[in-house]
This record gives C-alpha cells, sequence and structure tokens, in this order.
C-alpha cells in the first residue's frame, strides 16, 4: 500500500505530466475600450482574444457605448467611469461603461491625451505641447492649468513609473516627440531624449518594468531611471496610443487598425514574436489601458488547464499541512508632489 507522501508525490508527477503532455495554450481575454477622433459615436470597446500557442489573435464585434463633443484620450476613472479628452471643446468628459454622461471638466485648454496618478487623485491632460492641466477628482471638483518650464515648455502625455519618476512626452501627433523628466511640484522639466520617433503615447509597462512609447508606427522603451533608450519598427504607418496587458502583449492604435503585439517571448516590445493587424478601426485615436492606474478591467487573465490543476495541487498540499499565510496588501503612494529629478533611488 503506498504510504501519502507517495500518493502526493505521484499527484505532482501525474499534474505535471497533464500539463507537459497536453502542451496547454494560453488564451488572454479582455475587453479594450477605444474613442474615435471622427465624431459622431466615438467611444467604444472590443473583445479580444489571443492564443499564445497557435499565435492566433481575435477581436470581436465592436459594441458602442458614447457619442461625446471631441473624443481622444480615453481612461478609467477609480470609480470604473469612463474619462474622456473632449479635444478642442475644452472639456474632459466622464461617462458610466453604459453611455451616460455624469459629469464634465472645463480646462480652458484642449485636451488630449490622459493619465491618472498612482493614488488615484489627479487626473492629467494637456494640448499637445500645451500647459499641464490637472483635474481633482471627481470628474467636475475643479482644474488647475499648470505652465510647464525648463527643457521642454509643454507636455502631451505623462507616465508615473514605480520609483517614483514621473516622465512626459511632449510632441505632436504621430510621434518625433521629445521625453524626460517632470517636477510636479515645480511644474519643471528636464529632457532627455529629443525627436524619438515612437515619442507620442506613454505609459509605463509591468511587464518589462520599463517606459514604453508609441508613435509614427514604431514603439520603444527605455528604463524607469530615465536611461537606455530603445525603439523597433515599424508595425505599421502610425500609432497613436497602446494598452499593455502585463502579460507581455500590446493593442496598439493608429492608421484605422488596431495592431497586436506578442512579445512575452523576447520580453522586448521592440522585438515582438508575433504581430497582427486588425483593419477596419476607421479614425481610430487611443484605447485606454489595460493594467495599472487608469484600468478597469485588470491585467487579461491567463486560462490554462495546467494553471488549474497546480492551482488544485497546491490547495490540496495547503489542506494537507493544515497551514495558512495571511495576505497583504500593497500600499500605493502618490508619487504626485515628489521630485522627478531624483531618477534613481
Amino acid at each position: 500500500m503506498l504510504t501519502k507522501p507517495t500518493l502526493i508525490a505521484g499527484a505532482v508527477v501525474a499534474a505535471l505530466a497533464a500539463v507537459s503532455s497536453a502542451a496547454q495554450a494560453t488564451d488572454f481575454t479582455g475587453t479594450l475600450d477605444y474613442t474615435l477622433f471622427t465624431g459622431g459615436v466615438n467611444v467604444w470597446e472590443v473583445s479580444f482574444a489571443y492564443n499564445d500557442v497557435t499565435h492566433v489573435a481575435t477581436l470581436g464585434t465592436p459594441t458602442s457605448i458614447a457619442s461625446s463633443n471631441g473624443a481622444d484620450g480615453i481612461i478609467f476613472a477609480p470609480n470604473g467611469d469612463l474619462l474622456i479628452g473632449g479635444q478642442t471643446s475644452g472639456n474632459v468628459y466622464e461617462y458610466t461603461t453604459a453611455g451616460k454622461l455624469v459629469a464634465t471638466q472645463f480646462t480652458g485648454t484642449p485636451n488630449y491625451h490622459l493619465s491618472i496618478n498612482p493614488a488615484g487623485t489627479a487626473v492629467y491632460t494637456s494640448n499637445f505641447e500645451g500647459p499641464l492641466n490637472t483635474l481633482t477628482l471627481p470628474i467636475g471638483s475643479g482644474s488647475t492649468t499648470r505652465t510647464i518650464s525648463g527643457g521642454d515648455s509643454g507636455v502631451t502625455q505623462l507616465a508615473f513609473a514605480p520609483n517614483g519618476n514621473v516622465f512626459y512626452v511632449n510632441g505632436n501627433p504621430n510621434g518625433h516627440g521629445n521625453l524626460g523628466l517632470v517636477n510636479l511640484t515645480t511644474d519643471s522639466t528636464m529632457r532627455l531624449f529629443t525627436g524619438v520617433t515612437p515619442a507620442h503615447g506613454l505609459i509605463y509597462d509591468p511587464y518589462t518594468g520599463l517606459i514604453t512609447m508609441f508613435g509614427a508606427g514604431f514603439v520603444g522603451t527605455f528604463t524607469q531611471t530615465g536611461t537606455d533608450l530603445k525603439t523597433g519598427g515599424p508595425f505599421n504607418v502610425d500609432f497613436d496610443q497602446g494598452a499593455v496587458d502585463g502579460h507581455g502583449h500590446a493593442l496598439i492604435a493608429g492608421n484605422n487598425d488596431i495592431t497586436f503585439l506578442d512579445y512575452s517571448g523576447s520580453h522586448d516590445i521592440t522585438h515582438p514574436n508575433f504581430v497582427e493587424i486588425f483593419t477596419g478601426f476607421s479614425g481610430i485615436d487611443d484605447v485606454s489601458p489595460l493594467v495599472g492606474p487608469g484600468s478597469s478591467h485588470g491585467a487579461p487573465e491567463p486560462g490554462t488547464l495546467g494553471l488549474l490543476v497546480l492551482g488544485m495541487l497546491g490547495l490540496g498540499l495547503r489542506r494537507r499541512s493544515r497551514s495558512s499565510r495571511s495576505g497583504s496588501e500593497l500600499a500605493t503612494e502618490d508619487v504626485a508632489g515628489e521630485s522627478a529629478f531624483a531618477i534613481s533611488r
């Protein structure tokens, strides 16, 4: 008769064998929200899926959400509502995901790309290469327009790094912008890179730990300390803004397309392992984040038989040992008031 330890060992072998023999693919699924610059019904969402073994990426049928008076940047507020940069209307709009207009904040300048600080207390937007509009949340509770000075006298978008640095891109659409650090206490900038081809949309990618940019059909990265700039492409004629899912995949808007990149193997978005371009998105402008501040759905979750088997096995082992672990919560700190010029910590 087999002893209990032998049974458990056998279960481990069986579970691993099941995972190996099936060579299970991981299916990543989620929903991407996006805007159109062409007016009319200009806030939409579309489901997506990707199989990382067969390299089959699919998009569902787009669903309309709202008709906003101008639509460019799109992010989620902490309450789950959508925030829309109203282009030349001078407004930022808040909509429910069902398309109901909840609130409007007038800023006095055009509003394009949107960013939210890690604490979820302020939204940042601007005209291209313009002064920085800082909106307090909830939307409608106030906005301040701040003059930018230093290496660049305007910004297009901000990105917040986990080490406390705040980066900016300054440039018109279609890339070729400047990149640097911004101090949100003094509103001063320190330029790090000039005229970078993919410098238009700017985000932080938790999968690589790098600041990531999109523009002119190219992608690019640099470190949280503002070093080691890399670019790759072109993958399309034009890019505006992109979203990463935290698992090594990106969905990028531009040129009436959504471009999908899989860089989960290379760990380098400038050298992806697989590229797919989805046409038929005439007038597409920006996409909402899929992970991190400004996202709603969180990172698309992988679904695999292997993960399920190992998870059940782990639960069985935990029950046998009659032990438990207490969880811990990660505290998120508002970095908006910190000096972004202390580029290493």
